[in-house]
């Protein structure tokens, strides 16, 4: 199993970088709520990413967890601290980009360098998955994550629109 351990500056080992299991569901399901992308909301079945569905069919991820080695830091009795994952293609369409997505850092924990940890952890292990390339998505107006990714070389390839239609707002046929 992949696992790193981190401390902070006194030396105390406060948290370790490994990959989920299921075991994990419901702290990961907890974590999730704290992130601050507008489309955080939308339901998933966590359950997927641990071998319930065929992979070769289906997309491939991986959750890495930051979980705090002393229980008695725990937040509200979950360990995981921060999260992200590593979108994976198919087995039927391997590709050598990766995708990065759902990256949360508990707000207690904000600022202290963990998602640069988990990012470089990703980053450290991407080859063992055949990449060479890592994408995101950030929100402009996320300059906090917008400031760590550029500090880690990650480099702007195109800028696209999201739109959306209000369907509940009456319109006039044309």
């Amino acid at each position: 199993m992949m696992e790193q351990q981190h401390s902070m500056a006194t030396g105390q080992q406060l948290y370790a970088i490994r990959v989920a299991n299921v075991d994990d569901i419901s702290q990961i399901e907890w974590i999730d709520t704290f992130g601050t992308s507008p489309r955080r909301l939308i339901n998933r079945d966590v359950e997927k990413y641990f071998g319930s569905v065929d992979p070769s069919v289906h997309e491939r991820n991986v959750i890495f967890l930051a979980i705090v080695s002393e229980p008695s830091i725990a937040l509200e009795g979950n360990t995981i601290i921060a999260k992200a994952e590593l979108l994976l293609a198919p087995l039927d369409h391997p590709s050598d980009v990766g995708y990065i997505k759902r990256v949360v850092v508990h707000p207690t924990w904000r600022g202290k360098g963990i998602a640069r940890v988990l990012l470089k952890f990703i980053e450290n292990h991407a080859v063992e998955y055949g990449l060479h390339y890592l994408d995101l998505h950030v929100y402009e107006n996320n300059t906090s994550a917008l400031h760590l990714y550029d500090a880690l070389g990650y480099q702007i390839q195109h800028r696209e629109l999201y739109l959306r239609k209000d369907l509940t707002q009456e319109t006039t046929p044309e």
